[in-house]
């Protein structure tokens, strides 16, 4: 009998586990507006029609950069309108963001593309 209380309450606990992140709400989108101030980031989700989205940080959220490396300093204040984001948020409070990049930048910009070069 003990033997299969344990057995239930494993796999209890191991569903509970597995569940919690599926309970959070995923945002990917480009950053419209930052109040680095007030801890708020506006985000257009991507695709047609869809209203912009404010999202509040806080001490314990969790940055990482495209490559999945996590940042060690909030870079709140460095992001610009254009960059696009990664959420992991639950009513709106992010608990991850990953910072793609921003596809239209210069490069030295923050984005990879190359600076375009003067014509001769």
């Amino acid at each position: 009998m003990r033997t299969w209380m344990r057995l239930a309450m494993t796999s209890v606990m191991t569903l509970l586990v597995c569940a919690a992140p599926i309970l959070a709400d995923q945002l990917i989108g480009t950053v419209q507006e930052v109040d680095a101030a007030a801890n708020k980031i506006v985000v257009k989700p991507k695709g047609k029609d869809k209203d912009n989205v404010t999202v509040t940080v806080s001490n314990e959220t969790v940055y990482e950069n495209a490559k999945g490396k996590v940042m060690k300093k909030s870079p709140l204040e460095k992001l610009k309108k254009g960059v696009v984001l990664e959420i992991e948020h639950k009513d709106a409070k992010a608990s991850k963001i990953v910072v793609k990049g921003n596809p239209n930048a210069k490069k030295g910009e923050g984005g990879k593309k190359k600076a375009e070069q003067p014509a001769n």
